[in-house]
């Protein structure tokens, strides 16, 4: 029985080894997360957690710098709610309460923005993936690769209530 997803949500679309950006005060303040990005029929959803895989099937991912769509093998529903309730900071936006989702190019890179509404409040996140990460004293990106988010933007454009 799931606890987090509702009975008829779905997963569309998911990405490993993403790397989550909140944006705070005026774009500063930021806060990085690695983790799993999932489209579902009724979420965006962002879970902290990191999937080793391997080149092959980056490559699988990620051709040509391209964002595909796809499911991630071994990764469904039931995985998904069971991260969602060990990962009560995973980052869930309805659907229904995003205003815009866009790529933005910042120092030479491509971000997957995505703005929502929370409790009143427009909240932006960032999403990419990283060339290099340092894992001391903490696992964190050191430069990111620039990537074509047009797949997912018009992907989840498409899911959007007009």
């Amino acid at each position: 029985m799931r606890e987090n997803l509702k009975e008829e949500e779905h997963i569309i679309a998911s990405l490993p080894q993403i790397w989550g950006i909140a944006l705070g005060l005026r774009g500063f303040f930021h806060k990085n997360k690695e983790g799993i990005l999932v489209l579902t029929n009724k979420n965006v959803i962002f879970v902290p957690r990191y999937i080793w895989i391997t080149a092959k099937e980056k490559e699988r991912y990620f051709l040509d710098d391209k964002a595909s769509i796809g499911k991630m093998s071994d990764y469904n529903e039931s995985d998904l709610d069971e991260d969602l309730t060990e990962n009560p900071k995973s980052w869930i936006m309805p659907l229904d309460t995003i205003t815009d989702v866009r790529s933005i190019s910042t120092r030479n890179v491509n971000f997957l923005r995505v703005t929502f509404t929370e409790k009143g409040k427009q909240k932006m996140y960032d999403f990419a993936i990283t060339k290099t990460v340092t894992n001391y004293p903490y696992r964190q990106p050191l430069v990111f690769k620039n990537l074509d988010w047009s797949l997912w933007i018009g992907l989840i454009v498409s899911k959007l209530k007009p």
